[in-house]
């Protein structure tokens, strides 16, 4: 019998290299979330560094233009804030759009393995029984052969 063919393994090979890229594209945006979460942390660290800092020169003393100084500091570092808060917002969702894009080419490969497997569970059965056919015809005809042998043999 023929080997197993599957007409569709091109179009599977396809469909994994897509998986494939769809993985490649969400490790990298996970990589550039985490990337903006750490400079979402730094820009709050260097908020909690300047209030100290403020604190301790207001404590101490300090003139009015120093002041203005600090205070338009800390709304430079609050607008810096804002900013990479806003771009970890927007790398979260390409990590989202990356993974529902990941999940959809992963059940698109799926379904053509499992096809892949039905059909191989179809050949298979096929296969034996058409073995199974050769060899319940090779049984019913053996007696006769065999019959046949024998009047022949009688003959001579």
């Amino acid at each position: 019998m023929r080997a197993f063919r599957f007409r569709l393994d091109a179009v599977l090979t396809l469909r994994e290299q897509v998986e494939r890229a769809a993985q490649q594209r969400y490790g990298l945006a996970v990589a550039q979330a985490e990337n903006a979460a750490a400079r979402t942390r730094s820009a709050e660290a260097e908020i909690v560094a300047a209030d100290g800092l403020r604190a301790g020169r207001l404590a101490g003393g300090v003139p009015a233009t120093e002041l203005e100084h600090l205070r338009g500091y800390r709304l430079f570092l609050d607008g810096r804030l804002a900013q990479r808060i806003r771009e970890l917002a927007d790398a979260r969702q390409r990590v989202e759009e990356a993974r529902c894009l990941l999940v959809a080419a992963t059940r698109q490969r799926e379904a053509l393995e499992r096809l892949r497997e039905h059909q191989r569970r179809l050949y298979n059965y096929e296969s034996a029984r058409a073995d199974q056919k050769l060899l319940d015809e090779m049984s019913r005809c053996s007696p006769m052969l065999a019959n046949a042998w024998r009047e022949e043999d009688q003959k001579h």
